[in-house]
């Protein structure tokens, strides 16, 4: 077996830490790939499902042929994206879910924040919209020939 191939499947995250010298550290962790759902699930719900996972609740969600796994907590005041009530659905539009509390739209490839920051809620003097524009967290996601979806937690 050649090295490349003992490490198939891992995938290396490298966190930088600054420490209190200036020394830059690198902490090297393994892929922890989950299986969250089938893709027959996922069409059976409209291409969108929220599942339970180790880190929380994610989002799948099913967009011309793609599937994205995103937070399905609003990186604003921790509100979800997709909920239990009609109140709590956000909608897709333009490659982007829409936070259904505060309007903002985040892109479910990269989590970045399309648009402006919280579009519904009032600017106020010294505080602003509250906690500072935040990416929503996204997880890579694979779809297996059998059908299972597996998400990279």
């Amino acid at each position: 077996m050649r090295a490349v191939d003992s490490v198939r499947g891992t995938q290396l995250k490298t966190e930088r830490n600054r420490m209190a010298r200036g020394r830059v550290s690198a902490n090297l962790t393994k892929a922890a790939w989950t299986q969250v759902a089938q893709k027959s699930d996922l069409e059976a719900n409209g291409g969108r499902m929220v599942v339970e996972t180790s880190k929380g609740r994610v989002l799948l969600q099913e967009l011309e042929g793609e599937v994205y796994a995103v937070s399905n907590k609003c990186p604003h005041l921790g509100l979800p994206l997709v909920g239990k009530t009609a109140l709590f659905q956000g909608q897709v539009q333009s490659g982007c879910i829409v936070c259904p509390a505060h309007g903002t739209a985040f892109d479910l490839k990269s989590g970045d924040v399309r648009g402006e920051w919280c579009p519904k809620l009032p600017n106020l003097p010294l505080v602003g919209k509250g906690p500072p524009e935040k990416p929503l967290p996204t997880f890579p996601i694979k779809i297996e020939e059998s059908g299972a979806i597996t998400v990279d937690i």
